[in-house]
Order: C-alpha cells, then sequence, then structure tokens
C-alpha cells in the first residue's frame, strides 16, 4: 500500500482507498473535467488579449447570489454542500466557473451594438386564406385595406389611432401597436430591411412580410433608450449571443486535448479490458 493511501470507505471490512477512488475518478470523469478546464483556458486566453479581467469581489457577490438561490432548492435534510456536490457543483469549481462565466460575459458584451436593437410599432393586416392559393387570391383585398391605413396616417390621424381601427395582431394592438425591444440581427430580412430604411418616427409604406401586410413606424434605437433600458439591453445579447461566441472562440483556438475518448463502460471495470492497465491515475494538482 502506498504511503499516505488512505481508506475512503469499507465493505464488510474490505477497505476502498483513496488510490481506488482517485482512478475511478479519473476513468469516470477526466475527459469531462478537461473540456472543462480547456474552455477555462480558451476563454481566459480571450480575456487577456482583449485586456479584461474579472476582480474576485465581482466573483465573490455572484457566488454568494448563486449560493442564495441553490439554497432555495436543497430538500430537506441536505446540506447545501452536499446539494452543490450531487449536482456537481462543488463550491470550490462553483467560484471557478462563475469567473470564467463573467469573463466570457464580458467579452461579448464589448461586441454588444446597441443599435442592433430597435423599437417599433406596427399595424398588421391578416391576408386571409388557409392555402397559398386562397391566400393570393385574398392579398388584393388586405393590401388595399393597409393602403386605405397609411393614406389616414399621411393625412393625420395618429398612429395609435390607426392601430385601433386597423391592425388585426391581436398582441401589440391594446399597446397601441408597440412592440418590445427587439434585436435586427434574429429579424425576417423584409422587416429588417424596412426598419434600416427609417429614421425614428418615420412610417413605412405597406409592405408584405409573413402572410400579413405591415406598416411600421420606428420608435427608437439602443443608443436612445435610458440607462437602465440600454443595460437591460446588453445583458439580452449577452444571454442570446454568449453560446456562439464561445464555440466560436473554441473552433478558433489550437486544441490538443490526449485524454478524450468516447466512453467505453469496459474501460472503467477494474484492468480495463482482456486485464490491460488503466491508465495512471492524474497527478494532485499542486495547491
Amino acid at each position: 500500500m502506498p504511503p499516505g493511501d488512505t481508506v475512503v470507505a469499507a465493505v464488510n471490512g474490505e477497505p476502498i482507498r483513496a488510490s481506488e477512488l482517485i482512478q475511478a475518478c479519473y476513468d469516470w470523469f477526466a475527459a469531462t473535467a478537461v473540456e472543462e478546464l480547456i474552455l477555462e483556458r480558451v476563454i481566459e486566453q480571450e480575456a487577456r488579449a482583449q485586456n479584461i479581467s474579472v476582480s474576485d469581489a465581482e466573483v465573490e457577490a455572484r457566488y454568494k447570489q448563486q449560493l442564495q438561490n441553490a439554497e432555495a432548492q436543497v430538500p430537506p435534510g441536505m446540506s447545501l454542500d452536499d446539494f452543490l456536490k450531487r449536482n456537481q457543483f462543488p463550491p470550490s469549481r462553483l467560484f471557478a466557473r462563475i469567473r470564467t462565466q463573467m469573463l466570457a460575459e464580458k467579452l461579448v458584451e464589448r461586441q454588444v451594438n446597441l443599435d442592433d436593437f430597435v423599437e417599433y410599432s406596427q399595424i398588421v393586416i391578416r391576408i386571409q386564406g388557409n392555402t397559398p392559393e386562397q391566400q393570393e387570391e385574398n392579398a388584393p383585398a388586405a393590401e388595399a385595406k393597409a393602403r386605405e391605413a397609411y393614406e389616414k396616417i399621411q393625412q393625420g390621424l395618429d398612429f395609435a389611432e390607426a392601430v385601433k381601427e386597423y391592425s388585426e395582431d391581436p398582441f401589440s394592438k391594446d399597446r397601441g401597436g408597440k412592440m418590445n425591444w427587439q434585436n435586427k440581427n434574429f429579424m425576417v430580412p423584409d422587416l429588417r430591411a424596412k426598419l434600416d430604411a427609417l429614421q425614428p418616427g418615420q412610417v413605412s409604406e405597406p409592405f408584405r412580410s409573413m402572410g400579413s401586410f405591415m406598416i411600421i413606424r420606428k420608435e427608437r434605437i439602443g443608443s436612445m433608450a435610458s440607462p437602465e433600458e440600454q443595460q437591460d439591453l446588453r445583458e439580452q445579447a449577452v444571454r442570446i449571443q454568449i453560446s456562439d461566441y464561445v464555440r466560436q472562440l473554441q473552433s478558433k483556438a489550437k486544441i490538443e486535448n490526449t485524454i478524450v475518448q468516447p466512453f467505453n463502460p469496459e474501460m472503467a471495470a477494474p484492468g480495463g479490458p482482456q486485464g490491460a492497465p488503466r491508465p495512471p491515475a492524474p497527478r494532485p494538482a499542486p495547491r
């Protein structure tokens, strides 16, 4: 028995030693752990390249917040530490994951263009019909109704009043046609093109989009939003973009991973397949 190979458990008096535990952890979890460490390193390197950092105080604040959130989910009779470990979030790793997450968020936030966000109001006239043929037959009537609404707006009718009179979209009609902030990068191309062509306050001519004729008025772009709204928009953009951003970083990095291999239950058995020797356990990381 190697010196310091302590007993961590026993079954009918037969000990299970620390060396066996380390070997089992290596067999079962090494590939996953390496993938996580690679991800951390990729993000850390990009953050250094862009002179982005996260302070210990920032990480600590997020850490405490997440612990509070986790406490509400702990089953009766279980400690918070046991709950975190059972869900593969031991406190030490949780702290490291939070730092990595916050670095990634700051990297994405630096790329956010607030003017990709736009607030607009709309009038929607549905093209009736369940088949393409029926819709083509009914399209002129919908277009005529949209044209009538547009001409009244040009003659001075308030846009919100035109919404009440003409719009057939129940979601926006009760709000004067106003839509929540939208990211142009995720709009259908024809709607984005119309919004790009407008200045705030301008109204588009009727156009066909997604089975309807629409009239839109551009209200504001992101740089016109309040500071609180701008922060919300940045956070929204980060949530949407962070996964793709991290994947792009990984695809650009030169990654050499000699430990990743498909899981094979035989390799987790004592001695590996046909009693072949298992790979040596990794040395404990220096503290």
